[in-house]
């Protein structure tokens, strides 16, 4: 009996001894080939010692426990330290790409060495201290996704920044200019200047403020072409326009030299000054075209209407002078003053146009008047017919001043029939 108890109880040790060595020869193994990475498994290392002298006690138990922990830390340690390294030189990768963009890393440079600054600060896990890569491997995935999306933003900048100097050599290269390299320095300088500046902002860390400033030059750039256009069409079409008033005889006065001015300005690439200009001279070769035609027009027809005036025995020599004063402004080109003229002249035609039938409704009203006394029996009624109907017949043939003067006799005859006493009743 005493015999199989020990037999068991040796078997029983030998198999604990046998699994303590199996477990720290494979942590030593393990440990070998970790060796040879850069994983920091100084931890398991420990364990691994702490196992050996368990084993040197004969605490095989103990032993088995501290080398299984000893390859569960090496493991761990190695896992942690795979995901740390491969995030770090994903970081270490992007810095390096940003560099060869030229924009700034020293916030990524700074997040980096504080990665590696949290790893050898270490942390305690299930006993152990331990390097801190978990955190570690936190912080620089997170700067390197900061920095790559911030390098989209800044490669989406630089495009823009591209597209922007391509919109400016493409205003530039119009074709019309007598002097193209006058014209692109004139046209592009302006946009040249903000082009540094997106440049520059872009180099401070500002992909957005970059951005909006190179589109806002590429729009300026294509705004400016589409100006140019329409400001040569305006040019000429305004030339055109001046051919034709001055075929039809106006005078177009100093706008010819508006019009070549505002040419030079577009040859020296001042493109919305010069389309200013055409549509300011066009504007006043509007108010010049009409102002002429209604001078004309006008002066012709106050000429007929005076001419038949005329002839009813019209005549004022205010009417002459503004008719006369209205031609000679409209040869000398003062079109707006030649219409101020003829306004003048048609305000004294009304004056006598009213006049006139001021005194056919005076004349009317006092024939009725005389048409009531008919049959009185007085003696001097003869007379006022006679006098009424020599101021009709003068006021026909234009005799307005005569048929004026006898109107007035009527009335005062009239007058003095009705202001005589009736006598008492």
């Amino acid at each position: 009996m005493d015999n199989g108890r020990g037999t068991g109880v040796g078997f029983l040790k030998s198999s604990k001894v046998r699994n303590a060595e199996e477990a720290i020869g494979q942590s030593e193994g393990l440990l070998t080939v970790l060796r040879l990475t850069q994983a920091d498994i100084k931890p398991a290392e420990d364990a691994l010692q702490i196992a050996k002298r368990f084993f040197d006690s004969n605490q095989f138990a103990k032993a088995f426990h501290a080398a299984k922990k000893a390859e569960s830390l090496a493991i761990t340690l190695d896992e942690r330290f795979g995901g740390y390294q491969k995030a770090a030189k994903a970081l270490q990768s992007r810095i390096d790409s940003m560099r060869r963009l030229g924009l700034r890393t020293e916030e990524l440079e700074t997040l980096l060495a504080r990665a590696e600054k949290k790893v050898l600060s270490g942390i305690w896990d299930s006993g152990a201290f331990v390097p801190n890569y978990l955190e570690a491997r936190v912080l620089v995935e997170r700067a390197e996704q900061e920095g790559r999306a911030f390098q989209e933003r800044a490669e989406q900048a630089s495009n823009a920044i591209f597209l922007a100097e391509l919109a400016i050599e493409s205003l530039g290269e119009m074709r019309g200019p007598a002097d193209p390299e006058m014209f692109a320095d004139g046209a592009a300088s302006e946009l040249g200047e903000s082009l540094h500046e997106a440049t520059r902002q872009l180099a401070l860390g500002d992909p957005e403020g970059a951005t909006k400033v190179a589109k806002d030059i590429e729009a300026n750039a294509t705004r400016l072409k589409e100006l140019y256009l329409d400001s040569t069409k305006s040019l000429d079409a305004t030339e055109a326009q001046i051919t034709y008033l001055r075929g039809e005889g106006v005078l177009t006065n100093g706008v010819e030299a508006d019009l070549k001015s505002a040419r030079e300005m577009l040859d020296k690439g001042s493109i919305e000054a010069s389309i200013a200009v055409a549509i300011r001279i066009q504007g006043e070769l509007e108010v010049i075209g009409n102002s002429y035609r209604k001078a004309t027009t006008g002066i012709a027809d106050a000429e007929i209407l005076y001419g038949r005036l005329q002839r009813e025995g019209f005549h004022s020599y205010e009417a002459e002078v503004a008719l006369r004063d209205a031609k000679r402004s409209v040869r000398e080109g003062n079109y707006a003053r030649a219409v101020e003229f003829l306004e003048r002249a048609l305000h004294a035609f009304a004056r006598r146009t009213n006049a006139r039938e001021a005194l056919g409704r005076a004349i009317e009203e006092t024939r009725k008047r005389a048409q009531f006394l008919r049959g009185s029996g007085l003696s001097f009624l003869p007379d006022i017919h006679e006098v009424l109907t020599r101021a009709e017949r003068e006021f026909q043939n234009g005799n307005f001043v005569g048929s004026s003067e006898d109107l007035r006799i009527a009335t005062v005859l009239l007058d003095q029939v009705f202001r005589a006493p009736t006598g008492k009743k």
